[in-house]
């Protein structure tokens, strides 16, 4: 069994009772040496001079309405991107977390926070980073994949293609498209589009994927107006 009791976490908000609370139980609860700071420049100085082993971030600041998405990518963009973090905040449509996802969180928990569910994710994803069951590493160099994800269309517009997916896909991702939809709107078996944005659907926790070519022509948007008016 893994032990937390040599684990840190820095805990970044403004709001003195989740902060309190929150010590309560990594401290109590978890045994785990806890930190609080109450604005982004104090958490991010304090990551340069040591890095702890779990972040918790509210999105929200005072300073900034937001702030906690500046914060999430700044730690990305840092050489320690297996570190777990745990964004929480009162904003818990699917865009904001979906946003926080795509930022580099690695869990979102909604406010008001339920401890038992915090103090659960907390040992999950300590224990998940030290047995190594999701690592993650910064790729300095570009490289190239192919990955094949099962993807269900939902509907058309004048601009967009939108579609169901299981996994959450990164913004700007460039995806091949095979199915007859695309087919039937473009007369071509596939077609290149980009995720121009990802959301979470809260009802069954899959993602919606808003597609478009990265170049769109106004050969791509006359077929897609002609496919709305033959639907119509």
């Amino acid at each position: 069994m893994i032990s937390l009791k040599n684990k840190t976490i820095y805990h970044l908000d403004d709001d003195p009772e989740v902060l309190t609370l929150v010590k309560i139980a990594c401290q109590k609860r978890l045994g785990i040496e806890y930190k609080e700071f109450t604005t982004a420049e104090s958490f991010l100085t304090a990551l340069k001079q040591k890095t702890p082993d779990l972040c918790i971030i509210d999105l929200n600041l005072k300073e900034s309405a937001g702030a906690g998405f500046m914060v999430t990518k700044a730690i990305r963009n840092r050489d320690i991107g297996k570190m777990p973090i745990i964004v929480m905040s009162r904003r818990s449509y699917a865009k904001d977390i979906s946003l926080a996802l795509e930022s580099g969180a690695s869990d979102f928990l909604p406010k008001p926070v339920d401890f038992d569910l915090l103090t659960e994710k907390i040992t999950f994803l300590l224990k998940g980073a030290e047995t190594n069951s999701f690592p993650m590493h910064k790729i300095k160099n570009p490289i190239s994949a192919n990955l094949e994800i099962h993807l269900r269309p939902l509907m058309v517009d004048e601009a967009y293609l939108y579609v169901s997916s299981k996994f959450f896909v990164l913004k700007n991702t460039k995806l091949i498209v095979k199915h007859t939809i695309v087919k039937k709107i473009f007369d071509e078996p596939s077609k290149e589009f980009v995720v121009h944005n990802c959301e979470l659907e809260s009802h069954d926790g899959s993602y919606t994927l808003k597609l478009i070519p990265k170049d769109p022509s106004d050969e791509y948007f006359e077929k897609i107006h002609r496919f709305l008016l033959l639907m119509s």
